[in-house]
Order: structure tokens, then C-alpha cells, then sequence
């Protein structure tokens, strides 16, 4: 069961987790991107006409999105992580559209568009924390590697021939 706990909280469940919800977050802003695009790639075979390069193009710039937010917590940058997370909420809201629902719905929606907005903010946070962990920990341990072979030369040139 310790194995388990460790798992958990170790950096690597924290970024496969911040994945699942950045890939949840992806749908939301695909859709929202074929739904406002300005330039229609589709094109006609005959009389069927071929959407699917409109929603690819979509989709390859919601995951160009998700992977420069992705990329910005890997370099510890959470101010524009957290930044997304709003944003990300506004997203959600106008994935959702909940404004012309009945209240219970529109609460639903808007509990939705602040959970996923505010697992992408923590998640981002908690491993942006534990790259740093991982980092000063890293960071201490070639210290006291390089300070016990700084000891071992020091021992070395103090050490007389004759045994003084």
C-alpha cells in the first residue's frame, strides 16, 4: 500500500493526470475553434463535401495550445499556466453554452467549467512544486557528491608521504 501512496504522489501520476485533463480541455477547445474559424478548408468530392480537414486543422491547434501550456509548466512558467486555467474556464463556459438553460443546468455546467479549469490551475502547481522538489533534491545530492570528492582531495593533499 506504501508503493501505492508513493506512486500517487510522485511527479509522474501528477503529470499523467495534468495530460487527462489537458487532453479533456483539448475537446472543449477544438470545438470551440471549428465553431468561430474565419477560413473554411473543406472542400467538395462531386456533390459530398469534406469537412474533415476544417475539424483536423482544429484539432492540431487545440493540441498546439495544450502542449504550449504543457510546455510552460515543464519550465516551471505557472503564471501562464494559471492564466490558461481562467482562460480555459471561459472556454468551458462557451463550450457548455449554459445561458439559455434552466438553472439547474446552468449550475452544472458552470461547476463542470470550474472543475476542469481548476484541475488544470492545481495540477499545474503541484507539479510544477515537485519538479522543484525533484530539482533541489537532485541539486543537493551532486553537492554532497561534489563536496565529499572535494573532501577526498583535500584529505589527499593534506596526507604527508611520511606519515607526519
Amino acid at each position: 500500500m506504501e508503493k501505492v501512496i508513493r506512486f500517487i504522489k510522485s511527479e509522474s501520476f501528477i503529470f499523467v493526470t495534468l495530460v487527462f485533463v489537458l487532453f479533456g480541455q483539448t475537446v472543449h477547445t477544438t470545438y470551440l475553434f471549428e465553431t468561430v474559424r474565419v477560413a473554411d478548408l473543406g472542400f467538395n468530392i462531386g456533390e459530398i463535401r469534406i469537412e474533415a480537414v476544417n475539424w483536423f486543422h482544429a484539432i492540431v491547434f487545440a493540441i498546439a495550445i495544450e502542449a504550449a501550456i504543457l510546455m510552460s509548466i515543464l519550465h516551471g512558467k505557472s503564471l501562464a499556466s494559471n492564466i490558461y486555467a481562467i482562460a480555459s474556464f471561459a472556454t468551458n463556459l462557451l463550450y457548455y453554452a449554459p445561458w439559455n438553460d434552466e438553472i439547474p443546468q446552468i449550475v452544472s455546467t458552470t461547476l463542470i467549467s470550474a472543475m476542469l479549469s481548476g484541475s488544470i490551475w492545481f495540477f499545474s502547481d503541484l507539479f510544477a512544486e515537485k519538479v522543484r522538489e525533484n530539482s533541489d533534491e537532485l541539486d543537493l545530492s551532486l553537492f554532497s557528491e561534489l563536496t565529499s570528492e572535494e573532501m577526498q582531495k583535500s584529505n589527499f593533499k593534506t596526507t604527508f608521504p611520511d606519515n607526519r
